[in-house]
């Protein structure tokens, strides 16, 4: 309503995945933080873009797509293709999550190789959705905060 502002949901995976094992989230008191351990607990990719169509916000909604933790690390590039060809027409911004400690191997997509195959194959596919739907649909990529 002033004119500014967003929404990212997520993190989403293609298929559905229960997440970390409960309790997930903790307080810090002492210095005012919180600890998430939640693991990319969702219904799968199929179903928030179901809610996002059911959506009734106007303003901008960032979707936030990572992989399933059972997908081996080496084809995880395919999990955010799936994602990101579901999600496309439905973002105004598309945020690719690689930071999470809580699914195994996934921040070896940070670094190296892994990240260039991974952010090249992302762009490619952009591009070609962004022909398809003639819209274009910045990406964002979250990475570790302790990186340097």
């Amino acid at each position: 309503g002033m004119g500014f502002g967003f929404i990212e949901v997520g993190t989403v995976t293609p298929k559905p995945q229960s997440g970390n094992d409960k309790p997930r989230l903790f307080r810090v008191i002492p210095a005012e933080g919180i600890i998430n351990r939640m693991g990319f607990n969702n219904k799968g990719v199929d179903h928030l873009v179901a809610q996002v169509k059911k959506a009734k916000y106007q303003g901008v909604i960032g979707i936030n797509i990572g992989k399933n933790k059972d997908t081996p690390i080496e084809q995880g590039k395919d999990d955010y293709l799936i994602c990101m060809d579901k999600v496309y027409d439905h973002a105004g911004y598309i945020a690719v999550n690689i930071s999470s400690p809580n699914t195994p191997g996934l921040r070896s997509l940070q670094y190296g190789d892994a990240l260039d195959e991974l952010l090249a194959a992302l762009k490619v596919r952009q591009q070609e959705l962004a022909a398809q739907y003639k819209k274009y649909v910045p990406l964002a990529v979250k990475i570790a905060p302790d990186l340097s």
